[in-house]
């Protein structure tokens, strides 16, 4: 990540030993090794414009995320729809969210065009919802599917954030949330696919048991999101972590409520938003750093990738999960708790039971 910082700052023009140090020190404490991202450096070239802070640059923006959306976006489902075992004909829905980017046709029309989905497949395209979409995402889908036993709900959350990555404000180079922004988020997909009573080719991984939606007041501006000139600018606010670690053990009690379920009891899959945020939920919830591994895991191999980041965790604790040999599968808990954070600030929430 250190060589990230050197990279980036290199791309916006502002490589001084100062602004470099600065951005190596929270690069270092971010609890990221390493990313993924579809734009380097490369990016930057030809287009001053794409260099020059507050400079109008959203039409190239939305360029690059468009043809690598449908790719990873299209790749992402490709395997959801293989995990699952069924046959991508009977798929009957299409969701999909972004908040990297946007095109009209949307991104679920260009991937029921790139998977060859039947014509009649319901679609849908959410737009700037957030780190939680994905939690959000497994919440409409299952009650979606609860509607019909022959529904079949595919998910797909796409986020290319580098095309998004803003040039340093010249007058505040050493400003925390410029930094922030450019260091945690990565680039990623993931998809799913819901539904109910499976058949006996389908393979299902995990039960949706409940799900949980609170917002915290007044936290309006905590997360934020605007489209610019200059392409997608966005805010975290320094007290995030404190208010997701003031809110989260309550919240997982209201969901759990009713269960014999206790934290201790269970896995747990949390939206890697920042190594604070993931720490904050740790003293929260009063759990052990080890209960975390998969959302660190995440968290250190791939960043903060939005809406599809905790379908990343998911699919950390089920690989794993398949991994322990027999008479192991103790060190697994069958259940699961899912927890995802975004901008309101809201708290999304789902209890799942592992098949």
């Amino acid at each position: 990540m250190s060589e990230f910082a050197k990279t980036i700052l290199h791309g916006y023009g502002v490589d001084t030993p100062e602004v470099r140090e600065f951005s190596a020190r929270i690069c270092k404490s971010s609890g990221i090794l390493k990313k993924h991202l579809a734009h380097g450096r490369e990016m930057y070239h030809g287009d001053p414009n794409m260099q020059t802070y507050g400079a109008p640059s959203l039409d190239k923006r939305l360029s690059l995320f468009t043809p690598e959306a449908i790719k990873i976006g299209a790749l992402a489902a490709e395997r959801a729809i293989s995990d699952w075992g069924g046959d991508k004909s009977k798929i009957t829905h299409l969701i999909t969210y972004s908040t990297s980017g946007m095109t009209t046709p949307a991104l679920d029309m260009q991937l029921i065009k790139a998977l060859g989905l039947p014509q009649t497949v319901k679609h849908f395209w959410v737009s700037l919802m957030g780190c939680h979409a994905g939690v959000i995402g497994l919440r409409t889908a299952s009650e979606i599917a609860q509607a019909d036993a022959t529904f079949r709900v595919l998910v797909v959350c796409v986020e290319i954030n580098s095309a998004q990555a803003q040039p340093l404000n010249p007058a505040h180079l050493l400003d925390l949330n410029n930094h922030v922004v450019s260091i945690i988020f990565g680039d990623g997909a993931a998809g799913v696919v819901v539904g109910t009573e499976p058949a006996e080719h389908e393979t299902p991984i995990f039960e949706i048991d409940r799900c949980h939606t609170s917002y915290i007041p007044d936290t309006d501006f905590h997360i934020t999101a605007r489209i610019s000139q200059s392409g997608l600018v966005a805010t975290l606010n320094k007290n995030v972590p404190v208010v997701v670690g003031q809110n989260s053990g309550k919240f997982v009690a209201q969901l759990l409520q009713g269960s014999e379920l206790k934290p201790d009891s269970v896995n747990w899959a949390v939206h890697p938003g920042g190594k604070a945020v993931v720490d904050a939920v740790e003293k929260g919830c009063g759990l052990m750093p080890e209960q975390l591994r998969w959302t660190r895991y995440v968290l250190e191999n791939y960043a903060n990738m939005s809406s599809p980041t905790i379908l990343f965790v998911l699919d950390k604790l089920r690989d794993d999960a398949q991994k322990l040999p027999t008479g192991s599968k103790h060190l697994i808990h069958p259940w699961t708790v899912v927890l995802g954070f975004g901008p309101g600030m809201t708290m999304e929430g789902i209890l799942l039971k592992n098949c």
